[in-house]
């Protein structure tokens, strides 16, 4: 019964063992068959501000906005398992905060901008983060925060090169957190 349980154990191994090797090998294959290492992706999608609030509120009444948010993101194959990439996404409404020091303070136009890794612990499934900045489209006296960008997104080959992408990202911000859901259409060439 003991040897059975071995053979049984080592037929499972090197099934895996051969799985990895035939997914690693189709996916060098996309990238030599013209779809190359590159990829840029158009994102849309709404962002959840739990600490946000409409001038008309007051904080209390508030349970959090949510925010239509569209994005460009560009990433660079490393390898089968890791991407480098750059996310920039705007939030597109105008809103208040209530910050870790107990202010109100005014948001419009948000911009998040991230350098991100992304590793693929299984094929089309990418978990991503990285730092990032965020500051609002006004010119006059616009505040900044560092941002902590994670996620997780699942690709969906179309043809040709094209994904379908849907994401869902959390930003650990200096003074507040959103979360995000959204999809993106990427073209890798």
């Amino acid at each position: 019964m003991k040897h059975y349980f071995i053979l049984a154990m080592l037929a499972l191994s090197m099934h895996a063992v051969a799985q990895h090797n035939v997914d690693e090998h189709t996916h060098q294959g996309e990238h030599q068959s013209g779809h190359g290492k590159h990829k840029l992706a158009f994102y849309s999608g709404f962002t959840h501000i739990p600490s946000a609030f409409y001038e008309h509120e007051t904080h209390e009444e508030s349970t959090g906005k949510w925010v239509p948010t569209i994005g460009v993101d560009y990433y660079y194959s490393l390898n089968h398992k890791w991407d480098l990439g750059v996310i920039a996404d705007v939030e597109l409404d105008n809103y208040y905060i209530h910050t870790d020091h107990h202010d109100e303070l005014e948001r419009n136009n948000v911009v998040v901008l991230s350098a991100v890794g992304k590793y693929k612990p299984a094929h089309r499934i990418g978990i991503l983060a990285g730092p990032g900045v965020e500051w609002e489209f006004k010119k006059d006296d616009t505040e900044t925060f560092f941002v902590l960008k994670t996620g997780i997104e699942y690709e969906v080959a179309i043809e040709n090169g094209w994904e379908l992408t849907p994401v869902f990202t959390y930003d650990f911000k200096e003074e507040y957190s959103a979360y995000a859901f959204g999809i993106s259409i990427g073209k890798r060439f």
